[in-house]
């Protein structure tokens, strides 16, 4: 099944809201998009500065980079059951309250137990908003999953730019803690705009409230018996894996070949700003593919020639950080991949919770092990090969095996298309 063909199958007669429920929907998918990510660039280039302050050493900076990886496995997995109880919309204006909450008190932290307490609260807010997310998209905007997905991934690039470029010098002008905690402000207000649409989804003045998506009723069989399921985790956990590598530790990577903290954060704000610049056009190209893994591929060259220039002349760091945005795109791919491989909205929560939940499972060791790894090794040579490397070599073999799209609906009935008998890996 082409994946254009997924929003033809959907009725959109019954799903499609009032146009005001959808002006709100937009603005608050936005708004709650910019969050999912600075809660870890707001604090990743100012990691030296902090641990300077609180005596922490590298092992620990691997530690606040595994964090977003531990919540959005965990909340991954949960979070579907929670839409099922509260709804989509209680449980997007639920993530954001946590993400402003913990954002704001982490910058009162006396040390660094209840900085990595108080991280895990805002994370906790940041990993629902990412599975809650797609379906409510699905919900809202069946007809335009091409437009949204792209609208939702450069929400997120741009809350993961903006950050790590001015946080340096905001906190050598204010002090660290104002730096960290005023990106609370716009999750705060994203949870008072969910809180609307909450309330009027069940008014009649905006959408009227679609069945809460399910964890697995959409589906034949349960998600995590479908070998489809487990390769789109794989690969969704491999391309994290990099990512927050990377946001952990790319400003150290920089610093330590001679370069100034601000000038590492600079260029993470780079690497983020040109994988944007891809993701305009991934969610399109994505959705219209007959075949997936070229795109990942050109992906997975961007993260080994940017891994490779890092290591061999850091001189040049623009240039890399250029290719690791490209690398770093594919983390657009990976999400887009989820509306397009899901007829329904059902269908949608229960691929996102478990990719998004299995995966970070799955990624958990990238940043702690390359840390660990630079540490007892003395160098980052070992890292750059064994944890980097490592993670691209797999990434390719499973975006080659799971490269023509079908849904999981599909997949949970054993239904093949695009697929000869011998590619199935068990489905």
């Amino acid at each position: 099944m082409r994946p254009s063909s997924v929003v033809a199958v959907t009725d959109r007669s019954s799903v499609r809201p009032e146009l005001r429920g959808r002006i709100l929907a937009l603005v608050a998918i936005v708004c709650a998009a910019l969050n999912l990510r600075l809660v870890v660039t707001s604090l990743s280039p100012l990691l030296t500065t902090v641990g300077a302050e609180f005596g922490f050493a590298a092992t620990v900076v691997g530690v606040f980079g595994t964090l977003p990886l531990i919540a959005f496995a965990v909340f991954g997995l949960v979070t579907p059951a929670i839409m099922r109880r509260l709804g989509p919309e209680a449980t997007a204006a639920l993530s954001m309250l946590l993400a402003g909450a913990g954002q704001v008190l982490r910058a009162f932290a006396p040390d660094t137990g209840t900085l990595l307490l108080l991280t895990g609260v805002a994370l906790t807010g940041a990993a629902l908003g990412n599975v809650v997310l797609p379906p409510l998209i699905k919900q809202y905007f069946p007809d335009r999953l091409a437009a949204l997905s792209t609208v939702q991934m450069v929400a997120i690039h741009i809350g993961a730019l903006f950050p790590p470029l001015v946080a340096v010098p905001l906190a050598e002008v204010a002090g660290w803690r104002v730096a960290l905690g005023s990106w609370s402000l716009l999750a705060l207000a994203a949870a008072v705009l969910w809180t609307f649409q909450w309330a009027g989804s069940g008014s009649g003045s905006a959408a009227p409230r679609a069945p809460a998506p399910s964890g697995g009723a959409a589906l034949a069989r349960p998600i995590w018996r479908v070998g489809m399921a487990w390769r789109m985790a794989l690969l969704f956990g491999m391309v994290t894996w990099n990512v927050f590598t990377l946001f952990t530790w790319l400003p150290a990577l920089l610093t330590d070949a001679g370069h100034s903290a601000a000038m590492a954060g600079s260029m993470v704000s780079l690497m983020v700003g040109t994988s944007l610049l891809f993701g305009l056009v991934a969610p399109t190209v994505t959705l219209r593919a007959a075949n997936t893994f070229p795109i990942v591929a050109l992906g997975l060259g961007g993260y080994a020639v940017g891994y490779l220039g890092v290591a061999l002349a850091p001189q040049f760091v623009p240039v890399w950080a250029l290719f690791l945005g490209l690398g770093t795109s594919l983390f657009v791919v990976t999400m887009t991949m989820i509306n397009a491989r899901s007829a329904t909205s059902q269908g949608a929560a229960a691929l996102s919770g478990f990719v998004q939940g299995a995966g970070s499972g799955i990624a958990l060791g990238g940043p702690l092990l390359f840390g660990l790894l630079g540490e007892l090794t003395g160098g980052w040579t070992a890292s750059y090969a064994l944890i980097a490397g490592g993670s691209l070599l797999v990434a390719f073999a499973v975006a080659y095996v799971e490269r023509t799209p079908w849904t999981i609906e599909a997949a949970a009935q054993g239904h093949l298309p695009g697929r000869r008998a011998g590619e199935l890996l068990h489905d």
